[in-house]
């Protein structure tokens, strides 16, 4: 019976002498499964990401709220960066996988400096593939002009779009400074170098200067219309007092190609260049606060100038 004993002691040494063994294999198994597991996700991901970069796309800029040459926001609304999309447009006229362009307008216009910067970048791009023009909600004045590059515009029938003017506009605090008895003190060299100065009146002199400064612009914007449109000048010019119209209308006066929405402008642009693409947004990324609703809580402008803006 000890003899049995004995012979049983001997058995759980030899296991325990097996798991000493087979524990630096186990673990070495481990480490070649996730290696492998490792690997297989580095290799899907550069696959997947070839495949992206080499599939045909359709490409969707956004352009929304008011446009400007950098980007600002506030509580009270966001814009678009002329400079962003500009680049985004020139980059997608190099991507050869990108087979069209669709620009998905939401804004009330912008400054002409911001919306000419984006339209000459649709000019080139349209020279090496279609661009489609939706206009949402509203496409006005500096939206419009950036619409009408596009070798196509949509847009509803009840769109706000038009508002073919400009307008100098800022707030004017003389009247409180004679109240207070507010001495403003200013030293220039030039005669109009204080011109538009918020804290006095303009001068006869100044405000002809500056209305021929919104002519000259909405000149350029009325020449601009009508290339675009390829409609004659007199035409356009009937048509540029600043006034607003839907989309219904403005497809009669031929400022606009169709009246239709987001699904039927991807029709169109699929019987054009096949069924088989990706449509991707080339949309800035949000900031945090643009998640949570506001980019800043204020924001300021530290000029005392009027501002021009095509509105």
């Amino acid at each position: 019976m000890a003899d049995f004993v004995k012979l049983d002691d001997n058995d759980k040494g030899e296991k325990e002498e097996k798991k000493e063994k087979s524990g630096p294999k186990k673990y070495f198994t481990l480490k070649i499964v996730l290696l492998g597991l490792l690997i297989f996700f580095i290799l899907s991901s550069i696959l997947s990401s070839v495949m992206f970069a080499m599939s045909p796309k359709i490409a969707v800029v956004p352009i929304s709220g008011v446009i400007t040459t950098d980007k600002q926001s506030s509580i009270f609304g966001s814009s678009t960066s002329s400079r962003e999309i500009a680049t985004t447009l020139l980059e997608l006229a190099e991507d050869n996988s990108v087979k069209a362009v669709i620009l998905d307008i939401n804004s009330p216009g912008g400054s002409p400096v911001a919306s000419e910067e984006i339209s000459r970048a649709i000019e080139k791009l349209s020279e090496k593939k279609k661009v489609y023009a939706l206009i949402n909600d509203v496409g006005a004045s500096g939206a419009f002009w950036i619409a009408v590059s596009a070798d196509k515009v949509y847009a509803s029938s009840m769109s706000i779009i038009g508002s073919i003017g400009v307008t100098s506009a800022g707030l004017s605090f003389e009247d409180f400074i004679k109240e207070y008895n507010i001495t403003y003190r200013k030293q220039t060299a030039g005669e109009l170098k204080d011109m538009g100065s918020i804290f006095r009146e303009p001068t006869e002199v100044e405000e002809m200067k500056i209305q021929q400064l919104l002519d000259e612009i909405h000149e350029n914007f009325i020449i601009h219309i009508a290339n675009a449109r390829n409609i004659s000048i007199e035409e356009v010019r009937e048509v540029a007092t600043g006034e607003i119209f839907l989309g219904s209308k403005g497809k009669n006066l031929n400022l606009i190609d169709e009246i239709g929405y987001y699904p039927d402008v991807i029709s169109d642009i699929k019987k054009e260049v096949g069924e088989s693409v990706l449509i991707v947004n080339y949309g800035p990324s949000p900031s945090f606060f643009d998640i949570l609703g506001v980019s800043s809580l204020f924001s300021f402008d530290s000029s005392d100038k009027s501002k021009i803006m095509l509105k």
